[in-house]
């Protein structure tokens, strides 16, 4: 299986999900009023699973929706159910790094996308790297510390990409194609090669 095709199954899984839960939350109230239960208790039970209903379906879309356009020296991103946009100056992203995630077992694993930049971009996903996050994340402190050398006055924030699945393996080819001034990790390097390795790509 290539990555694209990886990518499709994991949309149409997502979308059997979608259908499957909206089924469900207007199934259940048909039911209700079908068999006149309309006791406190049953109102109260049946508001309960709808609104866990509209959490599990808010919790997926969070992790699945992804968009993003490269344009004129910019990557615009857009993440979850809110379209939260990331507009990324290219030129300003320094280093790149992914985390991977360890308890799903695939040919093609899911990761985080981990960025580095001496610029804020006037968005509120931005971080400003703090202790914490040097802590956390050690492959990126040795680069961290080798930016801070070379410009001591700037400060440096970071953008955490978690959501997407698949589709991250698009969007970090993306990021290395536009991304040219930026130091990319082995791993990040690794997830590109697995993108560009495996045919069918669109």
């Amino acid at each position: 299986m290539n990555i694209n095709k990886a990518i499709r199954k994991q949309s149409k899984s997502y979308k059997r999900f979608l259908l499957s839960m909206s089924f469900v939350f207007f199934l259940l109230p048909f039911f209700l009023n079908f068999y006149k239960k309309f006791t406190i208790f049953y109102v109260a039970y049946l508001s309960v699973i709808e609104v866990l209903i509209l959490i599990s379906i808010i919790i997926s879309s969070n992790k699945e929706l992804l968009k993003f356009e490269y344009k004129n020296g910019k990557l615009k991103i857009e993440i979850g159910v809110k379209r939260e946009s990331v507009n990324i100056i290219c030129k300003k992203i320094l280093y790149v790094d992914v985390e991977l995630e360890e308890s799903r077992e695939s040919k093609f694993r899911d990761f985080k996308i981990i960025m580095l930049s001496n610029s804020k971009f006037n968005n509120k996903k931005m971080k400003k790297a703090n202790p914490e996050f040097i802590k956390k994340y050690t492959r990126i402190a040795y680069h961290y510390d080798k930016f801070r050398l070379r410009k001591p006055e700037d400060e440096f924030y970071y953008l955490i990409i978690n959501a997407g699945g698949l589709n991250k393996y698009k969007l970090l080819d993306t990021i290395y194609k536009s991304c040219v001034y930026a130091v990319f990790s082995e791993d990040a390097v690794e997830r590109i090669k697995t993108y560009r390795d495996y045919p069918g790509q669109v």
